[in-house]
């Protein structure tokens, strides 16, 4: 007897999507296959096709999604604060980000599982936030004067386009906000996966005060 195929009086594409992230969830990125998407929703191979025209695209398809609601839970928790001081905006936004990496583990690993041979093209919504308040902070003459180091020519050369792309007129504010993005990043990896030393007994105080720390360091 063969295997049952079922029609499609619902969404497949969301289907699809459902049934990768279970096989995420349980097994990691790697785990991701057309065919065995295909055997549990009980459907043929060809029918996912029509959809995802391959494994690559249904992992981009994912991802695009997680950023999107990323993005949508930074803006939520952001936008009521848009007329607070930097420090009080950084602090929100910052354990929006934890919070939401946290509660979503696999899709937040799914960023960096995959290795890509094109250069990002968009900023993350993480970063874009950030970029945001650091520029305007910037314009208040919030930035510690001593903070607004010279970037080197190369450095500075490869920053020329994004700052016109942003509306950012202080290259420092690029740099910066990836720098404060790269020391959050690897603070929530650390949790995420439960690499702390056994002394690290509360990561989420540890977190607040590293933004605590950051505040202190560049803004006035």
């Amino acid at each position: 007897m063969g295997r049952p195929v079922r029609t499609e009086p619902y969404d497949l594409g969301a289907a699809v999507k459902a049934e990768a992230w279970k096989l995420i969830s349980a097994q990691g990125a790697d785990a991701v296959a057309l065919r065995a998407i295909a055997r549990a929703l009980k459907i043929t191979a060809p029918a996912i096709y029509n959809y995802f025209a391959s494994r690559e695209v249904l992992l981009a398809a994912l991802i695009a999604d997680a950023d999107a609601d990323l993005g949508r839970t930074l803006t939520d928790a952001h936008s009521p604060h848009l007329e607070d001081d930097a420090d009080v905006q950084l602090r929100v936004v910052c354990q929006a980000y934890r919070r939401w990496g946290v509660e979503n583990p696999q899709r937040y690993l799914l960023f960096f599982a995959l290795q890509s041979d094109s250069p990002q093209t968009e900023v993350s919504p993480t970063l874009a936030a950030l970029i945001g308040i650091l520029n305007k902070a910037d314009a208040g003459g919030r930035l510690k004067k001593e903070e607004k180091l010279t970037l080197p020519p190369g450095l500075s050369g490869l920053l020329s386009e994004w700052k016109v792309k942003l509306g950012v007129e202080n290259e420092f504010v690029l740099y910066l906000a990836y720098i404060m993005w790269s020391r959050l990043h690897g603070l929530i990896l650390n949790e995420i996966g439960r690499r702390y030393p056994p002394y690290i007994k509360d990561a989420g105080e540890l977190f607040r005060l590293e933004v605590k720390t950051m505040i202190y360091q560049y803004l006035n």
